[in-house]
């Protein structure tokens, strides 16, 4: 299915959207935003001396998650001042990441309960004072009822005021689902005047939980995409362009499948250093989808497809992005597209968006 953005050429697109013709205004290069998780898992094969603090303006770390009590876990080896020091060493700043998929057990109860809101929020300041970050990045996934979600929009309300009575300007962001069905579960008028933006997973759209195979993270298709979910989120829910970074995955999807949106098992995430692995031992062949604005690898055998972004794919989306006025990208996550002592993903985007 023709989609008129996608059939426009870029220069004109830009006219367009700087001319007002479209969703939101021109994102000046120098307030664009780059932000990339760092999971704690990620330390030994890819230290803080190998990020690159030249393209990237905001890094998060990730996951501490709520205990039912009101008290903050981490991951084992968590704690990594080198990256924080880094960070800001670069001048660039850095939050830390509460939640996670799998770390959310805690927030319906302590979302739930004024006393147990209280303790997990000073935790969590104190948490920031004393670790150096610049900011708190939740991600609850997800708020499972109209009543979780009338807790969380508390819960944003309240670390709100927390953060803005600290000695610094602090952030506080949101990890979002990409599914439109995300507008039952989070309050976004509401939220919206307390979040500094959201970061919107735009990808795993097909995995193990599907019973067909499809695009990780297509920019356009005839259900829901990348797109699908911008313009949810900007016109359904009314949430400024400028409170919005689209997330670009630097991972995709392995399925046993014979065909695009075919019957299939599998889904497992495979990271792209894996991902050109492949392609590098032979057996695969690679294809370009000019509807989604994104490859595919199919085995020599006919019986096995992945789905994934590569530089080509990143640059359309960094491109949509700015034509769409949004206030930057989101990436999950940094070191997976490291080879070689490069980062062709990462670099990717700095080309396109600096």
């Amino acid at each position: 299915m023709k989609n008129g953005l996608r059939w426009i050429p870029v220069a004109l697109i830009v006219m367009m959207v700087c001319a007002g013709g479209l969703d939101g205004l021109c994102a000046d290069s120098e307030d664009f935003l780059v932000l990339g998780y760092y999971p704690a898992w990620v330390k030994e094969s890819f230290p803080a001396e190998k990020v690159n603090f030249d393209i990237l303006t905001h890094v998060i770390h990730a996951f501490a998650w709520p205990e039912a009590d009101g008290s903050i876990a981490v991951w084992e080896g968590f704690h990594y001042p080198g990256l924080v020091e880094a960070t800001h060493r670069a001048g660039r700043k850095i939050s830390v990441a509460f939640g996670g998929w799998g770390n959310c057990e805690g927030f319906p109860p302590v979302a739930a309960d004024p006393a147990l809101r209280k303790t997990f929020i000073k935790n969590a300041v104190e948490f920031c004072e004393q670790y150096g970050y610049d900011g708190i990045d939740l991600d609850w996934e997800f708020p499972a009822n109209p009543e979780e979600r009338d807790n969380l929009t508390i819960l944003v309300d309240e670390l709100r005021d927390a953060l803005d009575a600290m000695d610094r300007p602090m952030l506080l962001t949101m990890a979002i689902s990409a599914g439109t069905w995300s507008g039952d579960h989070n309050d976004y008028p509401k939220l919206v005047d307390n979040i500094d933006w959201f970061n919107d997973m735009t990808y795993d759209f097909y995995g193990t939980w599907t019973d067909r195979s499809g695009h990780n993270a297509p920019l356009y298709a005839s259900q829901e995409s990348v797109n699908t979910s911008i313009t949810f989120l900007m016109r359904r829910q009314k949430v400024p362009p400028e409170k919005i970074l689209m997330g670009v995955p630097f991972y995709g999807r392995r399925f046993k499948t014979s065909a695009l949106y075919g019957p299939s098992t599998g889904g497992d995430g495979i990271v792209y250093r894996d991902v050109t692995g492949l392609l590098k031992g032979g057996g695969w062949v690679r294809s370009w989808d000019d509807v989604s604005f994104v490859p595919y690898l199919t085995s020599e055998r006919g019986d096995e497809m992945v789905f994934y972004d590569d530089p080509e794919s990143i640059a359309a989306k960094c491109r949509y992005a700015k034509e769409r006025g949004l206030r930057g990208v989101m990436i999950w996550s940094l070191g997976s597209d490291f080879i070689d002592g490069g980062q062709p993903l990462l670099e990717s985007i700095g080309n396109t968006v600096k």
